[in-house]
C-alpha cells in the first residue's frame, strides 16, 4: 500500500519553531531518501530540475504550520522557503535555553509516579539542551537521578551510588533499567499484599464429595426421636414414618429409594424403653443446635447466639450439598 503523498510524514512546524531543530532533522533525513538534498544547498551548474524542485517545495510546505505556508507563500523554491525559515528560527534556541535550563533544575525522580515518565522527560530535556549548545554527560543524569530519590527509597539510593561510585554504573540506561526492576518487583508484593491474609478460598480436596465418608448415594433424613410422643405413636417414627428429631432437622443417613412414606426398609436408630434414662451418644452425628458430637439436640446447653451462627452456618452447607446435587 502506498502512503498518501498529502500527508505530512512526521510532526509540522508549528509557528513558534519551538521544535524547529528536530524538524530540520527531519526533513533533512527525508530529503536524502527523495534525493531533494540538492534543492536547498547552494545551486551548481547542473542543478535540479524543475520537477524535483516542485516536488521538494510541495513537501516543505505540507510540513509546515499553516500560517507559515501561506506567510512564506510568495517563495517559490525550496531554497528560498529553507533560508527564510532558518533565518527566523536558527536562533530558537537562545529564547530556549533559559527555559531549558529551569526545567532541567527542576526535574526530580519523586514527582513521577513511573520510573518510564521520568526516563521519557530526561531524555526529551537531554536532547534540547544538546541542541542547544549544552551538552549534558552521563554522570550529570546518573547524579540528578540519584540526587532527587523520594525519602521512603533512601537506602536504596544509596545502594545505587555505591554502585555507581565503584562503577558498576556507568550509563544512564543502566541505572534507569535497575529502576524499573525494582518497580516491577515492588508491584508485584503490593498487589500480593493487597488482601487480607487468609481470605484466599482455597479448593477443597473432596469437593463434591459427601463429608464424614458416607455413601455418596446417601440422603439425610431425620432423626429418631429418643421420646415417644404418645402411644398412637410408633416409638421413633414421626409422620409419614419418617425420624423426627425434636424441635428440628435430622440427621441420620439412609439409602436412596429405600426411604419413603412407608419407610419399610429404614433400619434407624430406636430409643430406648425407659426415658429416664440417660442415652448415650451413638456414632458420629453431629447435634443439631450447635454441631458438636457427643449429646443430644435435648441436652445442648449453648447460648441461643451459638446457636444461632450454627444454624447460618448449616443451612449454607445445605444449599451447597443441593447445588452438587444438582
Amino acid at each position: 500500500m502506498m502512503a498518501d503523498p498529502t500527508r505530512p510524514e512526521f510532526d509540522i512546524l508549528d509557528s513558534d519553531g519551538l521544535e524547529y531543530h528536530r524538524w530540520v532533522s527531519d526533513v533533512e533525513t527525508a530529503f536524502v531518501v527523495r534525493d531533494y538534498t540538492a534543492t536547498i544547498t547552494d545551486p551548481k551548474d547542473n542543478g535540479p530540475s524543475d520537477k524535483v524542485k516542485a516536488n521538494a517545495l510541495m513537501f516543505l510546505r505540507r510540513h509546515i504550520d499553516p500560517s507559515l505556508h501561506w506567510e512564506y507563500l510568495q517563495l517559490k523554491t525550496p531554497k528560498k522557503l529553507w533560508d527564510a525559515l532558518k533565518g527566523r528560527f536558527g536562533n530558537i534556541h537562545d529564547t530556549l535555553l533559559p527555559e531549558l535550563t529551569v526545567q532541567w533544575n527542576e526535574i526530580c525522580l519523586l514527582d513521577y509516579k513511573r520510573v518510564n515518565d521520568f526516563n521519557k522527560d530526561m531524555l526529551r530535556l537531554k536532547a534540547r539542551l544538546n541542541l542547544c549548545g549544552k551538552e549534558l554527560t552521563e554522570d550529570d543524569m546518573i547524579q540528578k537521578t540519584l540526587s532527587t530519590f523520594p525519602t521512603s527509597a533512601i537506602i536504596l539510593a544509596n545502594q545505587y551510588r555505591l554502585e555507581y561510585d565503584n562503577k558498576r554504573i556507568t550509563t544512564f540506561n543502566k541505572l534507569i533499567n535497575l529502576l524499573q526492576v525494582t518497580e516491577r518487583h515492588n508491584e508485584v508484593l503490593l498487589n500480593n499484599n493487597a488482601r487480607l491474609f487468609g481470605t484466599k478460598k482455597i479448593p477443597e480436596a473432596n469437593y463434591g464429595k459427601v463429608q464424614g465418608g458416607q455413601n455418596p448415594n446417601a440422603k439425610r433424613v431425620g432423626r429418631a426421636d429418643p421420646y415417644p410422643h404418645g402411644n398412637n405413636v410408633p416409638r421413633g417414627k414421626g409422620h409419614g414414618g419418617h425420624d423426627m428429631g425434636r424441635g428440628g432437622p435430622l440427621n441420620v443417613w439412609r439409602k436412596d429409594g429405600g426411604a419413603g412414606p412407608s419407610g419399610h426398609r429404614n433400619k434407624v436408630q430406636k430409643a430406648p424403653k425407659n426415658p429416664s434414662v440417660k442415652q448415650n451418644r451413638v456414632g458420629n452425628e453431629p447435634c443439631y443446635r450447635c454441631g458438636v458430637i457427643g449429646h443430644w439436640y435435648k441436652n445442648c446447653q449453648v447460648s441461643n447466639r451459638v446457636a444461632a451462627h450454627y444454624k447460618s452456618y448449616r443451612e449454607s452447607k445445605e444449599q451447597e450439598a443441593h447445588y452438587m446435587e444438582e
